[in-house]
């Protein structure tokens, strides 16, 4: 089984679509069970429900080398660039969920810090992040390179993926997100309250990514990247896997309270 671990707004929502679109109704969408943290339980009920799953993914799969026991899992990620993900994590949360708290109130809290380490790691233990990217993570992506990443992708969990993509969920405009990362008082603020996260990222970037890319150059130059959907219409696969989750893995969810 793949389990992705989804950091917010680091591209993870159009690679679910590709596990969606791979995997159909084999895909376990972790957020139906709406819940904090996805453990070991939530799986086994899904497995009720899932014929054979081979995919899950989710914000909510956080250290999920710990709280899921699933032998041969591969576990996988993508890392971004920590003060552009939190300033488009605000973005976001002000477009699309109406959020009316000013980013200097928002990033106050402490569960917009730090996302990155915390969701790995299931807490702010740095080492412990590092630990697992590079000892339990079968692939570590990187949104800034994110074509590179999926041929890296196919090579190290040895899949033979669908890699055609269409971006979603992306920004109508990127105005708030601009103006946080080009004033000085707000990019301090980012600093300060991610510094965990970017040394986490430099790390992946300088420790796992870089090279594992020299190490597949020859391989990776051999796979070529279908363009870019424009329509998920005709994904029979995406579709089946985003109404099987909604429709029925969810239902059965609420009526059995689970």
């Amino acid at each position: 089984m793949i389990i992705f671990t989804h950091i917010p707004k680091t591209a993870g929502t159009t690679l679910k679509y590709i596990l969606r679109n791979n995997f159909g109704v084999r895909h376990i969408d972790a957020a139906k069970v709406k819940k904090d943290i996805y453990t070991e339980d939530d799986l086994n009920f899904a497995r009720k429900i899932f014929n054979r799953p081979l995919a899950l993914s989710g914000h909510n799969l956080i250290d999920p080398a710990s709280n899921i026991k699933e032998p041969g899992a591969k576990i996988i990620t993508v890392l971004r660039d920590p003060l552009t993900r939190c300033a488009s994590n605000y973005q976001d949360e002000v477009l699309r969920g109406k959020l009316k708290l000013s980013f200097e109130d928002w990033i106050a809290k402490e569960a917009h810090q730090n996302l990155s380490v915390k969701i790995i790691s299931g807490s702010d233990n740095i080492e412990k992040a590092k630990t697992l990217l590079r000892e339990s993570y079968h692939w570590v992506g990187i949104t800034e390179r994110f074509d590179e990443s999926l041929k890296l992708l196919c090579i190290q969990i040895n899949e033979p993926l669908n890699l055609q993509y269409r971006r979603m969920i992306t920004a109508g405009s990127n105005e708030i997100k601009s103006s946080i990362l080009n004033d000085p008082k707000s990019l301090e603020l980012l600093k300060k309250h991610n510094a965990l996260d970017q040394e986490l990222y430099n790390y992946a970037l300088m420790e796992i990514f870089l090279p594992a890319i020299k190490e597949h150059k020859e391989v990776m130059s051999k796979i070529s990247l279908p363009a870019q959907k424009k329509s998920t219409w005709n994904d029979f696969k995406y579709r089946r896997s985003v109404g099987y989750n909604k429709f029925v893995y969810r239902q059965l969810i609420k009526l059995l309270k689970k």
